[in-house]
């Protein structure tokens, strides 16, 4: 055990983690509305901390009150966060812990707006309405654009400014730099849709516009979905990006600047390999009411999950891809496609996230 690899140190370009055990993005709702932070934010951290992980990566902090993805969750769209993740940081340090923070924004995919954002249509790479909740949205301009790189330059400038370890961007799952990254949603006939490399421009353009602000020695990682599996449950829509398109995406985001990637899967939350699992309709039907409000297709969820007659219709729709995949975690499968055994080893030595 003494010699198990994963109690050995991590070693990136700019930051070196004690053990290989990272406590990925995981959170809930307890801070308060305006995105401030509390007490409670900092027990969870430190829980973790003081069990021993390596290293924390943040659950989704929104560098936009407009890309939030709900309220009450810790922004970082404004100086006066900073003090706050500095507190954060600071008691996950007292146990050589290291804290990356993960910068996101929601895109289309955003289940509770608030009154900030009451009758805005959320910003996107397209104005197609999500398909699974129905969330209304339209294709950011280039202006739009422009702005919400900066947006997370800065956000990586007050992480910084924070004392934390490095920061993440929330590039998987379905929120905005997928929704750009993605073949199955990016429908922009701009220099930001169409093929792969414009599709990845986004993404490009916001690491180049972090180490323009904060410099080469700050640790800055992105996660994406390896696979996206856009069809999984709403099939009508195109599959989106393979493992083949994901690994020249990481190979352009290492040469504009990135130390690591986070290896995920799928293209909306929530999905049927992500989080891995059964549909739980126990707890859907308990919480998906403060949800009615947001997309033209939630009513129409919220019935589908409260009625038992249908839920044979609906776990038919969310097994009927995990069904063709092998039981084990997902990711772990993707990481050891051949391609991306090749590109490991074509970075060896590089800080390019080994997730074996």
């Amino acid at each position: 055990m003494e010699n198990d690899i994963i109690f050995e140190p991590l070693r990136f370009r700019n930051l070196t983690v004690k053990n290989r055990i990272f406590r990925s993005s995981i959170s809930g709702r307890w801070d308060n509305y305006d995105g401030s932070g509390t007490q409670a934010r900092i027990n969870w951290e430190e829980k973790f901390a003081r069990g021993g992980v390596g290293a924390i990566i943040t659950s989704f902090v929104p560098v936009a009150i407009r890309g939030r993805i709900m309220p009450n969750y810790a922004t970082i769209h404004c100086d006066e966060t900073i003090p706050f993740w500095r507190k954060v940081g600071e008691k996950v340090h007292e146990y050589d812990c290291k804290f990356i923070l993960q910068l996101s924004h929601s895109g289309r995919q955003q289940d509770i707006g608030g009154v900030e954002n009451l009758g805005k249509k959320a910003l996107s790479s397209t104005s197609q309405t999500e398909p699974f909740h129905g969330f209304l949205c339209q294709a950011m301009t280039l202006a739009e654009i422009k702005e919400t790189i900066q947006y997370f330059a800065d956000g990586a400038r007050r992480a910084r400014e924070a004392g934390l370890d490095g920061v993440e961007l929330h590039s998987a799952n379905g929120y905005l730099f997928n929704q750009f990254l993605s073949s199955g949603i990016n429908d922009r006939q701009d220099e930001y849709g169409g093929s792969l490399e414009n599709r990845a421009r986004f993404l490009l353009d916001v690491i180049r516009a972090i180490r323009k602000e904060v410099g080469n020695d700050f640790h800055l990682q992105f996660k994406i979905s390896a696979v996206d599996y856009n069809n999984a449950v709403t099939f009508w829509e195109k599959p989106g990006n393979t493992i083949e398109d994901s690994i020249q995406v990481c190979k352009w985001a290492e040469q504009a600047g990135a130390d690591g990637v986070h290896v995920s899967t799928g293209s909306l939350f929530p999905h049927p390999l992500n989080p891995i699992g059964d549909f739980n309709f126990d707890v859907i039907t308990r919480t998906y009411d403060t949800m009615l409000s947001s997309g033209v297709e939630t009513t129409r969820n919220y019935i589908l999950f409260r009625n038992s007659f249908l839920h044979p219709l609906f776990n038919f729709l969310w097994n009927r891809v995990k069904k063709q995949l092998p039981p084990q975690a997902f990711s772990g499968d993707d990481v050891k496609d051949p391609k991306i055994k090749q590109l490991l080893a074509e970075n060896q030595g590089r800080n390019l996230l080994d997730a074996r």
